[in-house]
Order: structure tokens, then C-alpha cells, then sequence
């Protein structure tokens, strides 16, 4: 690998990297910023990461990690590290906590489904009385999966009420590229199920929680998007 390659590849490591991530100049303007640091400052100002960097940077040049408890918005992070070597740019990178984990998928007796069939079901419910109804993004290559087709369903109803009819609610399922969960010796890929619209004040987020854990899945929650993930656990 050349130095150009070597740097490209560098870049996508940092754009795609679950931590935010921000280069600031020495007014606080953001000079550049990665793919999860632009959902953050959907939520919360820069200026207010710029005041952050400021407080907790070193009082000499160099690079200087803190942990603490941060929230912002959906985002909950247990560290930053705050670097900088002159006074025209200061970079910052906050930690995310991790996301509930599932560790021992309730399997049970159930049967696989086709999950198109479901969430197609459960749009179609949903959309009764809204004026804007859904947009589907679904990747079409996922399989059929062991699931309670009706924990899934109030899942994804409890989630739909969770966005106000002011616009067209988007939903995009994937593959969550680079992850897997290991179960009994075997590794299965993971499932993201994104839904982004307007929220509102009525989503019960402790049923939510409640109904993903019933289907081996948690529940996550940003600004505009809710995220439901799972393992795919064909057999």
C-alpha cells in the first residue's frame, strides 16, 4: 500500500468510525468532521463540542483523554480525547458508550419469517389516518429469520408512533456491515432496521425496549431516527 492508498484508507477509517469525531479552527468553526459527528451536531451545537474541547484541552500543545458522562440528545458518551499542536485547529473525539447487547438470543420454538412481509404489514397498519405515510428503503438480499412475527409487528407500530405526521416517515433496513454476534459456536450477521421522521412526545420507550429484547434486539435513539437492530438467526 502506497502513502496515497495508505492515507484514502485512513480517511474511510475515520469517516466510518462509531465515535464522533471533529477538527475545529481557532474560532470554532468545524474545518471537518466524520459521518457520526454530523448526526451529533444534528443535536447539539458546535459551539457547545468547540466550549468542550477548549475546557478540557491540555494547557500545552499535545493530546490529553478524559472520561466522564456526557449526553447529548440520544447520544451518551463515557470519554473525550482533545488534541491539538498549534492555536489555528483543536480536534476532539468523543466516546460513545456501547449499545445494549445480546448475549443469549431467546430462540424458543418459533418459526422463520419473511421479514418484507412483516414490515410491509406493519406499514400498512400504521398508514391508516396519516396523511404522508412511510418511504422504504429495504435491502433485498436479507433472509427468512426466527421471529415472533407479533412482537415484531407492536415493535415496529410502537416505533411508527414515535413520528409525528408532519412528513413522510423513512424506513431502511440493512446489514450492519463488520459486526456479528457469536451464539452457540455459531456467528450471525446483524440486522439495522433505521426509521427517520419528525418525533414526537408520546414514544413509550420503555415498551419498545421491552418488545425488542423479546426478539433478541435492542432499540436506540437519535434526534430523528430511532434504530432497531438484531441478529439474523436463520436455523
Amino acid at each position: 500500500m502506497d502513502r496515497m492508498d495508505f492515507m484514502n484508507f485512513y480517511e474511510k477509517w475515520i469517516e466510518h468510525d462509531y465515535n464522533p469525531w471533529i477538527i475545529f479552527d481557532g474560532q470554532g468553526k468545524v474545518l471537518t468532521l466524520n459521518q457520526e459527528a454530523q448526526y451529533l451536531l444534528a443535536e447539539v451545537k458546535a459551539a457547545e463540542i468547540y466550549r468542550l474541547a477548549l475546557a478540557y484541552a491540555n494547557h500545552s500543545y499535545g493530546f490529553k483523554t478524559t472520561m466522564m458522562d456526557l449526553e447529548f440528545g440520544g447520544y451518551e458518551f463515557f470519554g473525550i480525547m482533545v488534541g491539538y499542536e498549534d492555536s489555528d485547529t483543536i480536534a476532539i473525539k468523543l466516546y460513545q458508550k456501547p449499545p445494549e447487547r445480546i448475549h443469549e438470543p431467546k430462540l424458543r420454538s418459533l418459526e422463520s419469517h419473511n421479514l418484507y412481509s412483516l414490515i410491509d404489514l406493519a406499514i400498512s397498519t400504521s398508514s391508516i389516518g396519516r396523511k404522508h405515510g412511510f418511504t422504504t428503503l429495504l435491502d433485498p438480499a436479507l433472509p427468512d429469520l426466527k421471529i415472533d412475527p407479533e412482537k415484531f409487528i407492536q415493535l415496529l407500530a410502537g416505533i411508527f408512533e414515535c413520528f409525528s405526521d408532519e412528513k413522510s416517515v423513512e424506513v431502511a433496513l440493512t446489514l450492519k456491515t463488520g459486526e456479528t454476534l457469536k451464539f452457540e459456536g455459531k456467528r450471525h450477521p446483524i440486522l439495522l432496521l433505521a426509521t427517520e421522521g419528525v418525533q414526537n412526545e408520546s414514544c413509550q420507550k420503555e415498551r419498545l425496549k421491552h418488545l425488542a429484547n423479546g426478539i433478541n434486539g435492542f432499540v436506540t435513539y437519535k434526534k430523528e431516527r430511532i434504530l432497531f437492530q438484531m441478529p439474523i438467526i436463520t436455523g
